[in-house]
């Protein structure tokens, strides 16, 4: 008997079990990183949510107690160092696998920051490239800082969750810091990066205005040139030839401004076709399919007018924005990079010595197809 009872003891006295087993109380989580360069120093910013607070939200919370968001600073001459620097003031071990979203501003955008960023998020075997990115013309402490709509959790913004209001209001696509590793080093890439800001005129709370997060542009790298910043209204025409749109409003307007009709038109479909003509300038003709529904008329339309309309309208933004590109010698439509995904000879003779292969002539026709939803009554 004693001798059964001392095999069946001597193996549990033997298991380890989880002795070095932390609870979450016990641990820092960083959720957003930004990336700062002020005075040749890298400065880091880190938040830091409480994850009681994350729990909370997730069955829905009606409680008055604001959201605990941490910001984090750390300094160095080189990303690395700045990151360190933090290790010095967390006061639980930080761990940084958590991080959702990585924010840089206007002073870290240059090549060599950029290069080095992501050089040492790569090799740092914490941390994850797999967040959003975003740039800011902001404070980044300040984007930070924001808090959530509603007694919320911080995780519930734009920051760390934008595909919910993108699949609703498709302008900027929200990118992610893989896809911008992977397309850096291309050399017919454009790659717009959206700029996070902050609006505090369109909120209240308690007749008091709150500041929420909004994309109000990108900054768009191109060819290891400095990037250059273009504002939302600026970039409207990038959505009809982004397949990533969900669904975005578009509005016909009279003369005067007065608003004449709103369709919210979803998933467009764009085909590119590439041609050289006998100078050896491409030339892009574009094919777009959408499907329009007409929410709001406040004029009289047949389907064929309204069609009309909305061709005239998707066509007049997506060559105005394309304009707005050219003028800065940037390719904001992608239509560089289609031609070297399928002509590569010819995109290798137009760019040699870094010509920039665009011109005002570039943009050949725009032939839009509209599907109207919900409008078989008036022929």
């Amino acid at each position: 008997m004693k001798r059964r009872l001392i095999l069946l003891v001597v193996p549990i006295l033997l298991l380890t079990g989880c002795w070095d087993q932390k609870q979450l109380s016990q641990l820092t989580y960083v959720s957003a990183l930004g990336v700062d360069y002020v005075n040749n120093e890298f400065v880091l910013y880190f938040q830091v949510l409480d994850f009681a607070t994350i729990g909370k939200s997730e069955q829905g919370s009606s409680g008055t107690e604001g959201p605990n968001i941490w910001i984090g600073k750390g300094k160095g001459s080189t990303f690395a160092l700045a990151w360190d620097a933090i290790y010095n003031s967390t006061q639980q071990k930080t761990l940084f696998g958590q991080i959702s979203s990585v924010v840089f501003s206007e002073a870290a955008l240059g090549k060599k920051q950029v290069a080095e960023s992501m050089d040492t998020m790569e090799r740092f075997i914490d941390a994850r490239i797999t967040p959003w990115i975003y740039t800011t013309k902001e404070p980044i402490d300040k984007i930070f800082a924001v808090e959530p709509m509603l007694p919320n959790s911080p995780i519930l913004t734009l920051l760390h969750l934008p595909n919910g209001n993108y699949e609703q209001h498709s302008l900027i696509s929200p990118m992610k810091t893989v896809e911008f590793a992977a397309l850096i080093n291309e050399p017919s890439a454009s790659i717009v990066v959206p700029t996070i800001g902050i609006h505090d005129e369109l909120w209240k709370k308690d007749d008091k205005n709150m500041p929420m997060m909004n994309v109000n542009g990108a900054f768009l790298f191109y060819k290891g040139k400095k990037p250059q910043w273009i504002s939302k209204d600026d970039l409207i025409g990038l959505r009809w030839v982004d397949q990533n749109t969900e669904s975005t409003p578009l509005s016909l307007n009279e003369k005067n401004g007065k608003l004449k009709a709103l369709l919210p038109i979803e998933k467009p479909n764009i085909k590119i076709q590439t041609k050289i003509n006998k100078s050896g300038a491409p030339k892009f003709n574009l094919k777009i399919k959408v499907n329009a529904t007409a929410n709001q008329l406040n004029s009289q339309f047949s389907n064929k007018v309204l069609k009309n309309e909305v061709k005239k309208k998707i066509e007049q933004e997506i060559r105005n924005t394309f304009l707005i590109g050219i003028n800065k010698k940037l390719d904001v439509l992608h239509l560089e990079e289609e031609l070297y995904r399928n002509n590569y000879k010819s995109w290798k003779s137009i760019t040699k010595k870094d010509k920039y292969p665009l011109t005002s002539h570039s943009l050949g026709t725009i032939k839009v197809k509209v599907i109207l939803k919900d409008r078989g009554e008036l022929e």
